[in-house]
């Protein structure tokens, strides 16, 4: 059996089955849920057998029913590194003619996708090794006080319009205002606005169920904004009986330092890898019109899964640039190269507190 595409009570069973291993499983337990609830329309499920799976795949099934900005998304999760590495090998299982953006990737099979993608006359444009950090206390964390002026509330769908022009330019999406509507509309999130209602600072969640795109204005950003939203979201979370975490760049120590500050703590085997593919020859008849200028003139894409990808959003001590690995513009020529820099990754480490156990 190459696959398995896993029916509507199979993916149900596995859900419960995510459910009992959380923290560990969120990234994937979040996005099986979102897929029940109909969120991600035209998404399947698959995995390498049922049901003793070792990998799961969450794809495109059906591109004119799937959102714009999962079109080419494969959300993946598995008990197993060695195991997804044959898993994503296998005919049919990832479509090589068109872009590919991998989440959920544990560190170790990164080469391996590097060195598909060399075979497949393409390369990765992007590549975001990230720490998961998660509330693991049973008490709730603390709000900070709310500045004199500023009200704490949740974001609305309108402010939608805002969010895109905070990020443009900092983030590869097709449809990013209508993600952020999505994202606004399905999951929880926190703001603070002023008097007259302006954004000064927000949070919210994605579909894997991390906190992320946190964004504080740049007159603001060596206050306590971060720390209010950040705070105020995961104490919503919590309420619910979700697991509050966010996934932060491995060379951001800067953000790791303020995750830990307000308590949050390092999920072993929560370490994942975000990448993006680009195909440098497309087969025109299938999908020439998905062609992004990403491949044309070499700009690197970014993803919406950490806590605060861009650091610059938040602080003014660093650039977008310092939150990513940088290859100048050339990521991957070979398969040799591909495994050296990606195995360079696995030099960079911080002394961080252990939970007990993601993928």
């Amino acid at each position: 059996m190459i696959y398995k595409v896993l029916s509507h009570d199979e993916v149900e069973e596995l859900n419960n089955e995510l459910r009992s291993r959380l923290p560990g499983t969120a990234k994937i337990f979040y996005v099986i849920r979102s897929w029940l609830a109909g969120l991600l329309p035209g998404k399947e499920v698959i995995v390498d057998a049922w049901p003793e799976w070792t990998s799961i795949v969450l794809r495109t099934a059906d591109a004119n029913k799937v959102q714009p900005f999962f079109r080419h998304t494969y959300m993946c999760h598995a008990r197993s590194a060695s195991a997804l590495k044959y898993f994503l090998q296998r005919p049919d299982v990832v479509d090589w003619r068109k872009p590919a953006t991998f989440t959920g990737v544990p560190r170790d099979v990164a080469p391996v996708i590097s060195t598909m993608t060399v075979k497949h006359r393409g390369r990765v444009t992007s590549l975001e090794p990230r720490f998961m950090y998660a509330w693991t206390k049973t008490e709730l964390p603390a709000i900070p006080e709310i500045p004199e002026g500023l009200y704490l509330g949740k974001l609305r769908v309108e402010d939608a319009t805002v969010l895109r022009r905070d990020w443009e330019g900092h983030r590869y999406r097709e449809d990013m205002e209508g993600y952020f509507r999505t994202v606004i509309e399905s999951f929880d999130s926190s703001c603070l606005r002023d008097a007259s209602g302006e954004l000064q600072a927000y949070a919210c969640m994605q579909f894997n169920g991390s906190i992320a795109m946190l964004y504080v204005k740049p007159d603001h950003r060596d206050e306590d904004y971060f720390k209010i939203v950040l705070s105020d979201l995961a104490r919503k979370r919590l309420e619910n009986g979700e697991v509050a975490y966010g996934f932060i760049p491995t060379n951001d120590s800067d953000l790791v330092d303020q995750m830990r500050s307000i308590d949050f703590v390092w999920v072993p085997r929560g370490d994942m890898v975000w990448m993006h593919f680009e195909p440098l020859q497309v087969n025109r008849t299938n999908d020439a019109s998905m062609m992004t200028s990403t491949a044309q003139n070499g700009n690197e894409s970014v993803s919406f899964d950490c806590v605060c990808s861009d650091h610059a959003k938040r602080s003014t001590q660093k650039s977008f640039s310092h939150c990513r690995q940088e290859h100048d513009g050339s990521f991957l020529p070979t398969a040799q190269a591909s495994s050296e820099n990606i195995g360079n990754l696995k030099d960079s480490h911080l002394t961080l507190v252990s939970v007990s156990p993601t993928s």
